[in-house]
């Protein structure tokens, strides 16, 4: 069960965060246009959820070994160093991580001491920043988890070496 949650929780995360924004977006363009009466709050809070898809859709895309990357040299590559050159480049990737969770932590930390919030809803800011963090953490864990993979030997692959 725990397996299953950790395997799809950025999923999770942004298609009930889709499900939430879109009827927002349509009550808001319903209100502007129909109405002629704007939602302040409701773009706001898309605005907000929609920074958190995308941060998160980071995550997911570094589990999904999804990101935009040029390939033209890697194909050229044995496997062998291809695997090398794959580990290098995300372990380039996770002190990456490291350094916006540590940048993202010290503003996540200033907006706190400075009470920030946001103009319609009050949202203190501090939660609209932790994504930049909490994103990085969890790439952080996936990159780890892509590293695992390549480094551990498929288990096809050890069945075929053993037998």
């Amino acid at each position: 069960m725990l397996k299953k949650c950790w395997d799809h929780f950025e999923e999770t995360i942004l298609v009930y965060s889709y499900l939430l924004v879109v009827p927002l977006l349509f009550v808001q363009v319903v209100s502007r246009y129909v109405f002629n009466h704007s939602l302040s709050w409701s773009e706001e809070l898309a605005r907000y959820i929609f920074i958190w898809q995308v941060w998160l859709g980071s995550s997911y895309c570094v589990k999904e070994n999804r990101h935009i990357r040029i390939d033209i040299f890697t194909e050229h590559l044995s496997p062998q160093v291809r695997k090398i050159y794959e580990i290098v480049i995300t372990m380039i990737s996770i002190a990456f991580c490291c350094f916006l969770i540590y940048k993202g932590s010290e503003v996540v930390m200033m907006i706190t001491r400075l009470r920030q919030t946001s103009p319609a809803m009050r949202i203190p800011m501090q939660v609209i920043y932790a994504c930049i963090p909490i994103s990085c953490a969890l790439m952080v864990v996936r990159y780890a988890e892509h590293i695992v993979k390549l480094v551990r030997p498929a288990p096809a692959a050890a069945e075929q070496r053993e037998g």
